[in-house]
């Protein structure tokens, strides 16, 4: 199955100043995939050249094989976006908005109440259909704004701080409401929120400097930690990295004590590490660590460009 949404290669600059610098990935339908970025890394910006608001200096973005650029209707008619700020009409009643926006995508007139009230019920807006825009909570408004986003089926998602500003339960309601509208889309969601990116998304990109410098599933997979003493780093890198099943292995001393962390491929390879630990020095602890996405994220980042780009 050939992607939803292609981006390859992409560079884009504001004047002197470049964004992206040659930035590549792919997104299946099906798919959410997590953007994540310092504040100026280019996650807006790459929404926009996605969306068609902006063209790329060089590159190609591509949604649903088409290439998005001049005369891209076809392909843009095939995107949902809701921007940070969502594109609101405070003086219109929710329903008449969604009708408004529904005749701009260019919704037929025959389906167009059958998708408003596909829209009301997916995120959840019966009780404020005949209120103005402009008397809505900001929850209230992050749903109008999803529901905007959905209207025309689009197979393509772009969700820009879907969540920002919301409260806890606000925050959880909207994180069900995007599972439901994400069905069967690609989406990119982008997000300063490392929680929201780890409940909804399914891979993450992490931009820096205009370059992706990290690309992975959202949930990692658990790490083995020794902490030992008679051995230092280099003796146990060379020791402990060679044990069958171990794999992305590290070493570093931390005030007398050597740390070594590897990812293992089944419970058994913790005992022969215990083992070959023991039998070079003292075996002081032996733990699984779970790394948290905001740990990836701020190792990724803090990483010299020139060593991480892809």
């Amino acid at each position: 199955m050939s992607p939803s949404i292609e981006f390859l290669n992409v560079r884009k600059s504001y004047g002197a100043q470049p964004v992206l610098r040659g930035v590549s990935f792919k997104v299946q339908r099906g798919e959410i995939l997590g953007l994540l970025g310092p504040n100026g890394c280019g996650k807006t910006t790459t929404l926009r050249l996605i969306a068609g608001f902006l063209s790329p200096d060089s590159g190609e973005v591509r949604v649903c094989g088409e290439p998005i650029g001049s005369g891209s209707l076809a392909a843009r008619r095939r995107i949902g976006y809701l921007p940070e700020r969502a594109p609101l009409y405070d003086a219109l009643r929710v329903r008449d908005y969604l009708d408004f926006v529904a005749a701009a995508k260019g919704v037929a007139r025959t389906v167009r109440a059958q998708a408003i009230d596909r829209a009301i019920a997916d995120f959840a807006l019966e009780n404020v259909v005949k209120k103005p825009v402009g008397t809505l909570s900001k929850g209230y408004r992050q749903r109008v704004g999803l529901a905007q986003a959905t209207l025309a089926d689009p197979e393509v998602l772009l969700l820009d701080e879907a969540t920002n500003g919301l409260d806890a339960l606000q925050i959880v309601e909207a994180r069900a409401l995007i599972r439901r509208g994400s069905a069967g889309r690609a989406v990119i969601f982008c997000s300063h929120l490392m929680q929201e990116v780890t409940a909804l998304c399914d891979r993450v990109i992490v931009l820096h400097e205009g370059r992706t410098v990290a690309m992975a599933d959202a949930a990692a997979a658990p790490r083995l930690e020794l902490r030992m003493s008679g051995m230092g780093a280099e003796a146990a890198m060379l020791a402990l990295s060679a044990v069958a099943g171990v794999s992305d292995a590290s070493a570093r001393d931390d005030f007398g004590v050597t740390v070594f962390e590897c990812s293992v491929d089944s419970p058994e390879v913790a005992d022969a590490l215990a083992r070959r630990a023991l039998a070079s020095g003292r075996l002081l602890a032996l733990e699984t660590k779970h790394p948290t996405l905001e740990d990836r994220f701020i190792a990724a980042v803090t990483q010299s460009p020139a060593a991480t780009a892809t």
